[in-house]
């Protein structure tokens, strides 16, 4: 099985900034073939005292991205994280669907890329679109560089699909029934919902997923499920491991919950969520995961690299469930 890494875009402007929270969108043409990987890449460098306290996925607000014309791709984090010594929600969203996020350990030498599971079978002629949106950097900060995004050509088992969040209002210590809508791609299974609370606080006290059962999941048992205590969360935090990359088992606010492949034919999930009591009124968000079975053979490009079938089954499953 041949593998081909292609470069689609690149630009020195697509970057976070000093002061101000910015939103760029790029587009251009994209090789037919099955993209196994979408890879965003950052190749800068920082001023003295670096741009954000841990990892570069941290300046991300928003991040979408559409193939002719359907959205593959859609995830957006309600709470700045730049100034914490901890991974972002985004990187461990990243890590809960079986991608990566290789990164330098360096705040001022920003080598970083953003590996996220595929698995679309592109034709002939067509287009891509990125809609990226940054948080503010902390003031006197810069950086300077190349934004690009790669394709990794290969074979995938599935295709890995962001959907659209759901928003709803969950009083304190009041069970709340909140209902995710899902998208409606044919033979496509729920593979998990990423559930965010709006601060950066464990606030969540249990939720049960009414499709699954009664069981009330606290927070750490959602962490065990979805593999997060098991594997961990790897990120870059240079003022913690200068060596390697950190491991935690926890993002707070942040709980991806396994679905285990659920039916999406009713085009909705019901979560029953309560809080803890003392912490107000908060706006919970619920973006699903979803798995839609593929396959096929990517650019016919000679190449003597292998590869190896990838995509949310192997990943998300496996994680949850071994």
């Amino acid at each position: 099985m041949t593998v081909t890494y292609t470069k689609i875009y690149q630009d020195t402007t697509t970057l976070p900034i000093t002061g101000a929270a910015t939103q760029f969108n790029v587009s251009n043409t994209i090789p037919s073939g099955l993209v196994e990987s979408f890879i965003i890449q950052y190749d800068a460098t920082a001023n003295a005292g670096g741009a954000y306290a841990a990892t570069l996925t941290s300046t991300i607000n928003n991040l979408r991205v559409v193939f002719n014309g359907d959205q593959w791709f859609n995830f957006n984090s309600p709470v700045d994280e730049q100034a914490a010594n901890a991974n972002s929600r985004l990187g461990s969203m990243i890590n809960d669907v079986g991608g990566i996020v290789a990164e330098q350990l360096s705040l001022t030498d920003v080598d970083c890329s953003i590996v996220i599971p595929c698995g679309i079978n592109l034709p002939p002629n067509s287009r891509f679109e990125l809609d990226v949106s940054y948080f503010a950097m902390a003031a006197a900060t810069t950086l300077t560089g190349n934004f690009s995004i790669w394709c990794k050509y290969g074979s995938s088992s599935n295709a890995t699909i962001i959907g659209n969040a759901t928003s709803f209002p969950v009083p304190a210590a009041s069970q709340t029934m909140m209902t995710v809508a899902i998208p409606s791609y044919k033979g496509a299974k729920v593979s998990g919902i990423v559930l965010q609370s709006p601060t950066a606080d464990d606030n969540l006290d249990t939720c049960i997923v009414q499709a699954l059962g009664m069981f009330a999941m606290s927070p750490t048992y959602i962490r065990g499920a979805s593999g997060a205590s098991q594997n961990g969360y790897q990120y870059a935090d240079v003022g913690v491991d200068v060596n390697g990359n950190v491991v935690s088992s926890s993002t707070a606010g942040y709980y991806f919950i396994p679905l285990y492949d659920l039916d999406s034919s009713t085009a909705s999930v019901n979560l029953l969520i309560t809080t803890l009591a003392g912490v107000g009124t908060e706006n919970y968000t619920a973006t699903p995961v979803l798995r839609l079975p593929t396959g096929g053979r990517g650019e016919n490009t000679p190449t003597q690299t292998s590869s190896v079938s990838t995509g949310s089954a192997a990943s998300i499953l496996q994680r949850a469930e071994e």
